[in-house]
């Protein structure tokens, strides 16, 4: 603690017991914060964005069917822009719908929802990853 007299500061007595925390504690942070940062770095690897494709959910809603799916980015790349069809194929007539993610980080997941006038069980279906851009 400072003690102040006038326009002089001393230095009164050792630090408070909780000084000494909240230093050890940010210390702690910010070590851990560097090597995290440094792990990543370490391990990253310039690769081509890959992806998996999941389908969660079918649902009928008035007139439409709501495909709901999971895009997960396995790669340590990031992309951006990254295109998704999915295709019905059936006796009567072919039907697709698309969507575009702007941003598919690395090592992570994001949800999109195509919709269809048929209902996706009455036909073969796939969902495919049609091209992305480099960020």
């Amino acid at each position: 603690m400072t003690k102040s007299v006038g326009s002089k500061h001393t230095e009164t007595a050792d630090p408070h017991w909780l000084e000494w925390l909240v230093g050890g504690v940010c210390t702690f942070l910010v070590v851990t914060l560097f090597v995290w940062i440094g792990w990543d770095i370490y391990r990253y690897e310039d690769q081509a964005a890959q992806f998996e494709i999941s389908l969660l959910s079918v649902q009928a809603e008035h007139e439409n069917y709501r495909v709901t799916f999971d895009i997960h980015n396995t790669s340590l790349s990031t992309a951006a822009e990254v295109h998704v069809r999915g295709d019905l194929v059936s006796p009567d007539s072919p039907e697709s719908s698309d969507v575009t993610f702007d941003y598919v980080a690395s090592e992570s997941h994001e949800t999109g929802i195509l919709f269809f006038k048929k209902d996706p069980a009455s036909g073969t279906f796939n969902l495919t990853v049609m091209g992305y851009t480099q960020p």
